[in-house]
């Protein structure tokens, strides 16, 4: 795998890791204790991660590479992630039920990261220029751009996760 994405995939991988081990941890009233009807529940929360990247789909030379990118968009949905704020989910595959064990949630995870890098160690040099996914908001995205959208994603709900555990 090039550094560049292997360094990206470690990070993501080890923060992922310190996630489960925290909700791991949590009893089945704190994973759907939900801090108000609009808000959701931790157990939601990984949910909609796990669903966010299984929905990722990444290609090599798919339709996204006729579509030009946009930057402007992609920094827009990078800021409102970094900076938690609170959007609608604008795919709504993605939104979770909660209505799923913890346990079945890490497998699918798992899988969905396995999945993650094996085209992760396919790419080569010349694919980190070219769109390998679509994003419905941001647009075509590289390779790049697609590690660091799921890092700032992943660290928005993970900060909500912590911030709910704190408040119990």
């Amino acid at each position: 795998m090039l550094i560049e994405l292997a360094e990206h995939y470690e990070q993501l991988e080890e923060a992922r890791q310190t996630l489960i081990q925290q909700v791991r941890r949590l009893d089945a009233l704190t994973l759907h204790h939900k801090p108000s009807p609009e808000r959701w529940s931790i157990l939601e929360d990984v949910q909609h991660l796990v669903l966010a990247e299984q929905k990722t789909i990444l290609e090599k030379g798919s339709p996204p590479a006729a579509e030009p990118g946009n930057p402007d968009m992609l920094a827009m949905v990078l800021h409102v992630l970094d900076q938690d704020i609170v959007v609608d989910v604008p795919d709504s595959a993605m939104v979770p039920d909660g209505d799923v064990e913890l346990v079945d949630l890490i497998r699918d995870w798992d899988q969905a990261r396995h999945r993650l890098h094996r085209f992760l160690e396919s790419c080569g040099p010349d694919d980190l220029r070219t769109p390998v996914s679509r994003h419905t908001v941001a647009g075509p995205l590289t390779v790049v751009e697609c590690l660091h959208l799921i890092a700032s994603h992943f660290h928005h709900h993970r900060r909500r996760i912590e911030a709910a555990i704190e408040r119990l």
